[in-house]
């Protein structure tokens, strides 16, 4: 309601009827009504206690939507906005549609003023002021070209009586008085002319005035950056919108790119299962043609055929039999249409920048043709570990996970089991870890669909505690004693000039590095422990 009726800037215009004020008074929230706007206002309330305990009402300002306390006597009561009254007369004036009495003939129409005198005078009292010496120079302005602010009215009089002017000002009651007033209303009170507290009020006012003005500047520059924010705010949300957009169209010609894929992937794989059943076939019916030629030719062997026939065949139809017997078995495993699915969840790399999920297993995992990687000796106590391989029958890594293995592995002299954690690697490999408990043999057994895969059960050597090395590495016994004779080395070397220890480059280790404690020549080893004798016949090949 406000912002729309404080939204002209005209001094002279009520902001409730947007007509020139009439009788404009002056609310405690500052802004300036007519009486005949202000008695259309409802109460709003009883909002206190006056002095003597009357109540004072209360009522919304139409400009601000401010609650506001009436003075006792109600809107009657307020402030006049003389100041207002003022600009009403002077935009009248220079409207032409109000006319001012000459303040000095007091009969003729006002048609200059006297800047320095304050007085309004017609044409004939005007030149008269021009021809005296002591008002000659004074400066006459034309009513209509008048600056906004002058006091153009007369000096107001006291409503009680109206030949006396409000010169006086009662501070105790805070209200201009004339002098009757003093006398008898005002009696005891302390009075001051208007024009010495006006002065007083107006230097308060200044200062107060400044005060404010930093805080105005405050505002203003805190409102100017809600604008500026909020207007940043809209570019921002703009461009984020344009980012999403341009996100989500990039991102679904991914996802179709990637659909795309997934859709040849299943086509690639059903021509290839289609090609692997025919060639399969083909053998099988291969096989099942030589079966049937080796089965008439033993049942004619032992129905119709001689026994001398029967001795003569015998070996070669049972070792065709078993020949055949042999392949049957191993073309009877005919690849599931089950192995063919849609794994959703798992990550299927990137697709012109973006991460994508959902993988078509197609290839089937071939025990027979998975390997191992890493299966070594163990130590006791210590996590070790192997890397499964998973391959189609083809020979090809997998590339994808989702075959899980079942990985058992035994301690060979108890048949203690020993757990065994499986990791996927979500790229067709598996990582299997465990911790054996004691040195001995193990027998780890693979199994891939409930089948061994090839080689399986393997056998693993766990060695008990490794034993640190006590002594140096790069040993030299003449460095590291500092030159001492009787310093010696676990290899054994030693150096011409009654050394006891060795140097680099004698026999056994030419120029190799090695423990001094056991003269292992490997760095990260177990130490075959300190010799107490060693051999002393190697020959010196470094001379000082």
């Amino acid at each position: 309601m406000s912002s729309t009726k404080s939204g002209s800037g005209v001094r002279s215009q009520c902001p409730g009827c947007l007509e020139m004020f009439s009788d404009p008074r002056v609310l405690p929230c500052l802004h300036t009504l007519c009486m005949n706007c202000l008695d259309k206002l409802e109460p709003f309330g009883a909002a206190g206690k006056g002095p003597q305990g009357q109540t004072q009402k209360s009522l919304l300002c139409p400009v601000c939507d401010s609650e506001v306390l009436l003075p006792l006597a109600g809107v009657k009561g307020l402030v006049p906005d003389l100041a207002a009254q003022e600009e009403v007369l002077l935009e009248r004036l220079q409207s032409g549609g109000h006319e001012m009495t000459c303040d000095l003939c007091g009969e003729s129409r006002a048609e200059k003023r006297c800047q320095d005198c304050k007085a309004n005078m017609c044409e004939f009292c005007c030149q008269a002021h021009r021809r005296q010496k002591r008002t000659a120079n004074h400066l006459l302005v034309p009513v209509r070209d008048l600056p906004p602010g002058l006091c153009l009215s007369p000096v107001p009089c006291c409503s009680a009586h109206p030949l006396e002017e409000l010169r006086l000002f009662c501070e105790p009651c805070a209200v201009p008085s004339c002098r009757d007033c003093a006398l008898v209303q005002h009696h005891g009170h302390v009075l001051r002319p208007v024009l010495e507290v006006a002065g007083r009020h107006r230097e308060q006012l200044h200062k107060v005035l400044n005060e404010a003005e930093p805080q105005l500047r405050d505002l203003e520059d805190a409102i100017n950056g809600v604008y500026g924010t909020k207007e940043a705010l809209t570019v921002r949300a703009e461009a984020l919108r344009r980012e999403v957009e341009d996100f989500a169209e990039k991102y679904i010609r991914a996802v179709r790119e990637h659909r795309a894929r997934l859709l040849g992937d299943i086509d690639e794989e059903m021509r290839r299962r289609q090609q692997t059943l025919s060639l399969q076939g083909a053998r099988i019916q291969q096989r099942l043609s030589d079966l049937h030629t080796a089965t008439q030719f033993t049942r004619g062997v032992l129905g119709r055929g001689p026994d001398l026939h029967l001795v003569r065949a015998h070996g070669l139809v049972l070792s065709r039999l078993k020949e055949l017997s042999l392949e049957s078995q191993r073309m009877t495993d005919v690849e599931e249409t089950t192995g063919l699915q849609f794994s959703p969840q798992e990550e299927a790399g990137q697709c012109q920048g973006y991460p994508m999920y959902g993988v078509v297993k197609g290839r089937g995992v071939n025990p027979e043709r998975c390997a191992i990687r890493g299966l070594q000796a163990a130590w006791e106590g210590e996590l070790c570990g192997f890397t499964l391989i998973c391959n189609d029958g083809s020979g090809d890594c997998m590339g994808h996970g989702g075959q899980q293995p079942a990985v058992r592995i035994l301690h060979g002299g108890s048949d203690r089991p020993i757990r065994a954690s499986v990791r996927d690697n979500h790229d067709g490999t598996y990582h299997v870890s465990y911790t054996p408990a004691e040195p001995g043999e193990l027998s780890v057994s693979v199994l891939i669909k409930g089948r061994h895969m090839q080689g399986s059960p393997f056998s693993v050597t766990v060695k008990g505690k490794s034993r640190k090395h006590p002594g140096i590495y790069h040993c030299c016994s003449f460095c590291s004693s500092g030159g001492q004779k009787d310093a010696r080395c676990g290899c054994g070397g030693t150096m011409p000039g009654g050394y006891q220890g060795c140097g680099h480059g004698h026999k056994g280790h030419p120029g190799h590095p090695h423990w001094s404690c056991c003269g292992c020549a490997t760095e990260k080893s177990e130490c075959w422990g300190v010799k107490d004798t060693a051999p002393r016949n190697l020959l010196r090949t470094v001379a000082l």
